[in-house]
């Protein structure tokens, strides 16, 4: 179906219900598609803009935008943090006017600019990530940090994670996952890692949780909440200060790899990442080498 014809219609949906039902809608539409951990970040972005302004989306201005921004940083947000909350807005406000229900994006017109890439200031050193792993004494929560690590997964990948999605190749074996932008891939595992793995399931059938939550029948599947709690827990027991978060477990993942000679395609690969720019980041955050370091001082 063409892409107007398909905006026309949604136009006329959203024209027949109240205008706080028409707004509601215009955020499922807009969100349609998207992964459950970007819709649930997306709408609790969108919620405290759309308190903030007390107003309906197409009485949104400009100075409305500004407004915003400032309160954000007015509330200590990382910058990345605000840009964050900013793009999602001018996303939405975008969407809102290539259906018709608008006839300006006020957002069009607002620059965000750069931010700092803070990265070198996430990346763990190897002897850290082996304090974290090591000093956990539950299996289960040592075998999330390894394969947080060692494969490279996000952690809604991980919470998602069904027995089906391990498979057994020689004596190691593959997990399989669907990423951002519904992409699956799969990634090739240590065998000490498989190992840990292996060594959990029990009788647990093909369509088990991997790592289950403890409530009710403990099939349901750990969620981010949880899976926050371990790593946070496991850092401190590790002497690590930094409020460190399962990301930067990828993140180590990427730099470590690329300084023990991975080829940057594998590694973009392996992460999932839909451009090699975005993995040479690992590169230029933890440089193994400078022109600095030829000059005579």
């Amino acid at each position: 179906m063409p892409v107007a014809l398909v905006h026309t219609q949604q136009r006329k949906q959203l024209a027949s219900l109240a205008p706080a039902d028409a707004q509601a809608k215009l955020v499922e539409m807009w969100l349609y598609g998207k992964s459950q951990t970007s819709q649930s970040t997306y709408r609790f972005y969108i919620t405290k803009f759309l308190a903030y302004v007390a107003k309906p989306l197409r009485s949104v201005t400009l100075e409305d935008l500004y407004d915003f921004a400032g309160h954000l940083s007015q509330l200590g947000l990382a910058a990345s943090t605000q840009k964050t909350y900013l793009s999602v807005v001018k996303s939405l406000l975008s969407f809102a006017m290539k259906i018709g229900l608008t006839t300006v994006n006020v957002g069009a017109a607002m620059s965000l600019g750069k931010t700092a890439d803070s990265l070198n200031e996430r990346l763990l050193t190897e002897s850290e990530v082996a304090k974290l792993i090591w000093m956990e004494p539950n299996p289960r929560n040592r075998a999330i940090l390894r394969l947080l690590y060692g494969a490279a997964l996000r952690v809604s990948e991980l919470c998602t994670l069904k027995w089906r999605d391990l498979t057994a190749r020689g004596d190691s074996g593959q997990v399989t996952v669907l990423g951002k932008g519904s992409k699956t891939r799969s990634v090739l595992l240590p065998k000490s890692v498989w190992d840990d793995l292996v060594g959990l399931r029990g009788d647990a059938l093909s369509d088990d949780p991997v790592f289950c939550s403890r409530k009710g029948k403990g099939k349901g599947h750990l969620d981010r909440k949880t899976i926050n709690k371990i790593i946070a827990t496991a850092a401190k027991r590790a002497g690590l200060d930094a409020p460190i978060s399962p990301h930067w477990l990828r993140h180590a993942h990427a730099s470590h790899a690329l300084e023990r000679g991975a080829n940057i395609g594998l590694v973009q690969q392996t992460l999932g990442h839909a451009n090699v720019a975005t993995t040479s980041r690992y590169l230029h955050a933890r440089p193994s080498d400078s022109s600095s370091l030829y000059l005579p001082v």
